[in-house]
This record gives C-alpha cells, structure tokens and sequence, in this order.
C-alpha cells in the first residue's frame, strides 16, 4: 500500500521525474478526484508546509504538497552525520504524525542526500522512498531494451553490443538524452522495421564528445588517417578532454593487443574471451571482439607496443612541460600513414 509521504532523490533526472509523475498519478487516485497541488523550496518555512497539508481544500478531494530541496534532509558532504533533530525538525515530526490520508506529500531533493541524518532515520519510517542512482555503462542497457519495447522495437544482438560498448566510453549517461535520441530513431525508423540492427545507430548521438571518441578508434584501428585525423583535432584540444580520451584510446589498443597475442598463442574463442573480459575490467566484449576481427590484420604486435609505449611518453613529457597536447594529431597521423600486417 501507498504511504501518504513519499522521498526522492538522485542524480538521475529522467528517473526521479518519473517517480514524482507516478507518486501524484497515484494520489490523484487515491483521492477519488483532482487533487490540489502545492510546491514548496528550500527558503519556506516548515510552518507554512505544515498549514498546507493541514488544511482543508474546498475545491479538490485531497492535496499533494511538494516540497523541493527540504533543508531538513540536506545533501551528503562528508564529515558525521547530525545525530539529533532540531526543535523545529522534531515539531515538524510530530505533525506528520496526524497526516490525512487524502494527502500526499513528496520531499524531492537533487542530489545523494545524506541519510545518515536523525531527520532521514525517523522520517525513513513513515515514508516511500526512492534513491534515483545515476546511471552507469553497467545498467543502462535494460532502460534502453525497456524503452524500445514500449515503442515496439528491438535491438538485433550486434546492435546491443554495439551499443553497450559506446556507453562504455561515457562518463556521464542521461537517461533523458538517450531516449531523446531513440525516439528520433523510432520516428525515422518505417513501423514494420521491429529490429534496430548496427547501421541504424551510425547517427545515434552524433556530434557528442563520446559519440566522436568511439568513432574516431573505428577510423583510427583501421588507420583510416582521412577520417580519424580531422576528429583527433577536437577530442585531443584540451587537457582534461585528452587525459580521458587517451585512457579510452589505450584501453582499445591494449585489447587488440592481447587478442593478437591470444591469437598467435591458439587461445581457443571461449578461453580468450574470458581473458579480454577480464583485461576489460569485466566488461562484456563480444562487440569489442566482433569490431577486433576486423581490424587485426592492420596492426603488427611490434607496432601496438610501439604506439602504446608513445602515448605513454607523450603523457608524460605533457607533464613535464616539454610536449603539449596538439602533439597528439602527428602521432595520430604517423600510425595513420602506413598499415601493418597480421
């Protein structure tokens, strides 16, 4: 059964507005009728959220009080958690007590709140809660099979892989921006095509930092210089922007380096796969695996040690001071001028 006091909160904007759309939906019910709706912040006094839900509306068969960013519940910011309520806090508990249950009252705060705090640990209790975490490369992936299903569409196997290693490239996911973007594809895409298959995601996020980084290592495995090279110049322009982007470019380079090693030594499929997934931090590389079939004929295992070995160099004479980050472009464009062989 539904609590009349519900929290949120979270870093995930797409999934805690999708709780606070479902906790009024319900209250709504709840209350046989159009509910009255009513939003506090930070700077109401907590007198003022109590005379709203203690009252007595003329006009709907219920309220619903919202209040964001409650000062009560503040966020984690390290150090000890307060061990005891206010007098105000403890007033304000006591109130909540009595609630109507034709009223709901939502706490939304933006953030990981500190749930340490002797507010969260009595009103924890008495209420619903839900923790928006944000979203990872790791778990992301059933939010978008969920999403297309609704909208009658699916991923072919290659074209979930594909996608699941794109995410692995992000710092940041969004939920909000991803389903932007495949609704964009679901439009375009005719209504008899179910199955999203590779080549529908080419222009998927175009134009992101993530989107380009995962392109421009498709280009550059396959020393596509007249490709790569014109996306190195803006992923490789800034420190903070190389720092990421050159562990993303090695990590790619490290696995292709150990399946051809794998390769040389007649690992069998399963036993490599098992060893890349655990040269990839346990991450799933079956589009990883798919994408280094066909680009490991273009690279000698000598010139992958020599690469790896310059960028490391790179990075540290950037430290030093006697490089700068425009010094990736020519090494891009020196591994770009000539392919390998098996």
């Amino acid at each position: 059964m539904m609590k009349a006091i519900k929290i949120i909160y979270g870093k995930e904007n797409f999934l805690m507005e999708q709780a606070r759309h479902q906790f009024i939906a319900a209250c709504q019910q709840r209350a046989g009728g159009k509910a009255a709706v009513q939003t506090f912040d930070k700077e109401s006094p907590a007198a003022s959220v109590v005379e709203a839900f203690e009252g007595t509306s003329l006009f709907s068969s219920g309220s619903i009080i919202i209040w964001y960013e409650c000062p009560f519940l503040p966020i984690k910011k390290g150090g000890r958690s307060r061990s005891k309520v206010s007098v105000e806090e403890a007033w304000f508990l006591e109130k909540l007590a009595n609630i109507s249950e034709e009223t709901g009252l939502l706490f939304y705060t933006q953030g990981m709140m500190d749930t340490g705090c002797a507010f969260y640990k009595q009103l924890q209790p008495i209420a619903d809660v839900m923790q928006a975490a944000p979203v990872t490369e790791k778990n992301v992936m059933p939010y978008v099979e969920d999403f297309l299903t609704q909208k009658g569409k699916k991923l072919t196997g290659q074209a979930f892989q594909y996608l699941r290693a794109l995410f692995q490239t992000w710092s940041d996911i969004s939920l909000l921006y991803v389903f932007s973007e495949l609704e964009k594809l679901c439009i375009m895409q005719p209504n008899h095509c179910a199955d999203i298959d590779v080549g529908d995601l080419d222009n998927l996020f175009a134009g992101t930092m993530e989107k380009n980084l995962f392109t421009f290592m498709d280009y550059f495995l396959r020393r596509d210089g007249g490709r790569a090279v014109p996306l190195a110049e803006a992923l490789f322009a800034r420190p903070d922007m190389f720092l990421k982007n050159t562990g993303y470019m090695l990590s790619r380079l490290r696995l292709l380096l150990a399946y051809k090693e794998l390769k040389r030594s007649r690992t069998g499929p399963r036993q490599c796969e098992n060893i890349m997934m655990q040269i990839n931090k346990g991450r799933s590389v079956k589009y990883v695996l798919y994408h280094l079939q066909k680009v490991v004929s273009y690279w000698t295992i000598e010139e992958l040690h020599e690469i790896i070995s310059n960028i490391f160099v790179l990075q540290r004479n950037i430290r030093r001071g006697t490089a700068s980050v425009s010094d990736m472009g020519p090494l891009v464009c020196l591994y770009c001028s000539h392919k390998g062989g098996v």
